[in-house]
Order: C-alpha cells, then sequence, then structure tokens
C-alpha cells in the first residue's frame, strides 16, 4: 500500500518540465510532506533522529519548516544495516544498489526501487533532449566500468546508449569512439580532457559529437577548453551524486546551474544558515522521489555557490552559480605516465568492505601513502596491508611504493573540507605556477 501511493505521487511528475515557480513550489511541499510521514512512520533511522530532535510530524507543514529536521551525513548512514535506514515494505534484497565510490572518502551503499530508478533516469533523459539530444541520437559514456558487471549497452532503436571502461588506454578507447561515432558523449571531466590531448586529425572527422556532457567531477576552465577544442563540441556540466543522480545541470547560456526542482530539494549552508545568492555555502539535499531508502537533509560533503531563485535565461528553476571543491588531480607517475586516483578509491572500496573511511596521497612521484580508518565493529583480515599493496601495484606499475597506514580517524583540513586523494606533487607544481 505505501509503495501504491509512492508510485501515485510520483506518476506524471516529468510533466512538470515547463512549471511557473509557483506551480514548482506546491509539488515540492506536497512531496516533502509525504516523505517525512513516510520517513517517520517507516524508517527506524529517520524516527530516531525526529524524536532526539523533538520534531513531531504535523508540525512539518511546509518549506518554511525545513531547517527543523535534523541534518544528515554520510557517516550517519554508512554504518548503519540496511533494516535502519530501508523502509518497512520494501525488501532490500530486491532493491537496485548503487556503491558509492568514495569521493567523499565515506563509501555508501545507495538502494533504489525499481520505478525510482527508471524515474530519475527519465529526469536525467528529460534534460538531454531539452539540450538538444534527439531521441535517435547514439550516446556513449566512457565511464568506470567493474569488473564484474558488463558494459551497459541499448544498440538498437531509440536511445542508443554505449559503456566503454574508462581505464581503458586511451587509444583503446578512442578506437572504439571512432567504431560508435557517438552524438552524444558523456564522461568524467578529467578523463575526457585526457582523452582530447590523444585526439589525432583522423580521430577528429570520424569522433564529432554535437554534445559534450561531464558529470562526477568538478570541471574546471582548463578542462573545459581542452574538451571543446579537443572535441569540437559544446560542452555542458552536469552535476549528480549516487545518492540522488541528477541535482543540476549547466544552463545553455552558461550563466548558471538550474537545480532539477522536482526531483530533489537544494539547500546551502553556511555557517548554519541559508546562504545569500553569491555566496558560498555546503550543499545540503532532500531527494523527493526516494522512498525505499530517504536522503532528508544530507550533506553530501560539497561545497557550491548560491544562484539567484530563478536563472537569468528565464527558466523558473532555483539556480547554483557554482559547484566547488570535487576536482581531483590525476597523480603523475615516472615515465611521464598519469592515473585518475578515482581508479584507485574505486579499488580500494571494493577490495574493503570493513572501510569507513580513507584517504590516498601522492607524497612524491614514486610514493603513495595510504590511510584507512576502519568500521568501528569491523576488523581488517590479517593480509590486507600486503593485498592491497598488490591490488594498487598493478594498477601504479613499476616504480611506486605504497605505504600503508591503519587510524582510528582521518581530521578534515583547517576549512572544514576533506581530501579523500590529492597528490602533493600536483600540489607543489601548481604553487610553482602560481608563483611564476
Amino acid at each position: 500500500m505505501a509503495q501504491a501511493r509512492w508510485v501515485a505521487g510520483s506518476s506524471g511528475v516529468l510533466l512538470g518540465a515547463r512549471w511557473d515557480r509557483g506551480r514548482i513550489a506546491a509539488f515540492q511541499t506536497e512531496r516533502f510532506r509525504a516523505l517525512i510521514r513516510h520517513a517517520y512512520e517507516r524508517v527506524p533511522y529517520y524516527r530516531r533522529s525526529f524524536e532526539r530532535a523533538g520534531l513531531r510530524v504535523d508540525d512539518v507543514r511546509s518549506l518554511a519548516d525545513l531547517a527543523r529536521i535534523p541534518l544528515t551525513s554520510r557517516s550517519d548512514l554508512q554504518s548503519l544495516p540496511a533494516r535502519h535506514v530501508v523502509a518497512a515494505g520494501f525488501d532490500p534484497r530486491k532493491l537496485l544498489v548503487h556503491l558509492t565510490s568514495g569521493s567523499s572518502g565515506l563509501p555508501l551503499t545507495v538502494r533504489r526501487a525499481w520505478f525510482e530508478e527508471r524515474l530519475l533516469q527519465a529526469y536525467r533523459l528529460r534534460v538531454l533532449l531539452r539540450l538538444g539530444m534527439r531521441l535517435t541520437d547514439r550516446r556513449v559514456a566512457v565511464v568506470f566500468v567493474p569488473s564484474e558487471e558488463p558494459a551497459r549497452r541499448r544498440k538498437a532503436g531509440l536511445l542508443r546508449y554505449e559503456e566503454i571502461d574508462c581505464f581503458l588506454p586511451p587509444a583503446s578507447v578512442l578506437a572504439r569512439l571512432r567504431e560508435l561515432r557517438p552524438a552524444v558523449l558523456r564522461g568524467y571531466p578529467a578523463t575526457l580532457a585526457d582523452l582530447a590531448v590523444h585526439l589525432t586529425n583522423a580521430d577528429r572527422k570520424q569522433i564529432r559529437p554535437r554534445l559534450v556532457v561531464t558529470d562526477s567531477a568538478m570541471l574546471t576552465v582548463d578542462m573545459r577548453r581542452r574538451i571543446r577544442d579537443g572535441f569540437g563540441a559544446r560542452v555542458i556540466d552536469f552535476y549528480d551524486s549516487h545518492e540522488f543522480n541528477m541535482i543540476a545541470w549547466e544552463c545553455k547560456a552558461g550563466a548558471s546551474y538550474h537545480v532539477s526542482d522536482t526531483s530533489v530539494l537544494v539547500e546551502v549552508l553556511r555557517d548554519g544558515r541559508a546562504a545569500e545568492p553569491g555566496e558560498q555555502g555546503e550543499l545540503v539535499a532532500t531527494a523527493l522521489h526516494s522512498f525505499a531508502m530517504p536522503f532528508i537533509r544530507y550533506r553530501l560533503g560539497d561545497w557550491v555557490t548560491r544562484g539567484p531563485s530563478c536563472c537569468a535565461c528565464g527558466a523558473a528553476n532555483s539556480t547554483l552559480g557554482a559547484v566547488h571543491g570535487r576536482t581531483f588531480d590525476r597523480f603523475e607517475l615516472p615515465g611521464g605516465r598519469t592515473i585518475d586516483p578515482y581508479r584507485l578509491a574505486t579499488d580500494l572500496v571494493r577490495f574493503a568492505p570493513w572501510l569507513r573511511q580513507f584517504q590516498i596521497v601522492q607524497e612524491r612521484i614514486d610514493r603513495i601513502r595510504v590511510r584507512l580508518a576502519a568500521m568501528g565493529d569491523c576488523a581488517p583480515p590479517v593480509r590486507w596491508a600486503a593485498e592491497l599493496q598488490q591490488l594498487f601495484s598493478a594498477s601504479l606499475g613499476e616504480g611506486i611504493s605504497v605505504e600503508t597506514e591503519l587510524v582510528d580517524r582521518i581530521p578534515t583540513e583547517p576549512s572544514g573540507k576533506f581530501r579523500p586523494y590529492y597528490s602533493l606533487v600536483s600540489d607543489a607544481a601548481h604553487d610553482r605556477g602560481s608563483r611564476c
């Protein structure tokens, strides 16, 4: 019965593509109130959280009451069993699972019902269609493809889609792109920027996307330039996460990011208050269609700039001015090689289910240090250090030492942010460049 009510409340929401601001706010209020009651009645974690705050469900009447609800962070959910975070009436074994890569240093298992997954994918497709994608276009994503899972593909009909493992050598990825000739190309900013450098004139005659979409990490000015110039296509940045799928997308006019208001409720907080337009703050979000595993006032760990209430292009969406704090430099290795630390982090998360937090630091061009903190009730296996060194050595190649360190906790930086992986080699090079 609960699932039927949730499906009925979500159906038809995609028709809200051209809603005005008042209709969007009314829809958000309706979904928000239903979500809060559902979470209190059916999710043990949120019931405890609300009760500790002295919050009664009947007190939540409008979006103005949002600030009364306690914040939730990834660490709050990470170590809880599924029965504490999945709503009664949903079988965790039958839910679709997304394992976050731990880009915040705290990996998390995200669970969604089939209908929720399809609805969020439909939101994403709606945005792509509004940006100029055609139903007959072939989309290709250069993304991480787990070794135990086949690359997703839809080879015929409408909405054709293929995936290429981003950790293949650039020559192999480009060969596959020459074969597929995508109209829409998607990938991580660092990956596509690196591919753009390897493009030849012959490649450009066959790889000619109309639209390039970047996501999952911060798109820097330099990366955008390299991707745009290399592929000769318009570049649009998506701001997304496993917890919410689409959060916001870059306006075609380049003025701001349009928030996906009918799928996610976004706040920007600074020192505990709502940030003003133009101010930077922490992004806190509520998933309006995640009832199987709710995310309510969830701290994603990202630093953003709040934009104006409506975009200058005339769209009714609320906006973000910019997204900060998700730039992860490639590690420069001996012999001119580089590696995306995202690959190491992904290997690490899958290697260590006992992991609570990690940090990967490139201390020298030939030395990587890995700090790990285990779950409170989990002990790593006896040979974890040797096995982890062997795993990383397979990705890093010869001549790189891997130092491992098990710690109780990994502190944040003075700014309050946490860097899950970074390179002292790249930082030093950047500092030298800044002084020149």
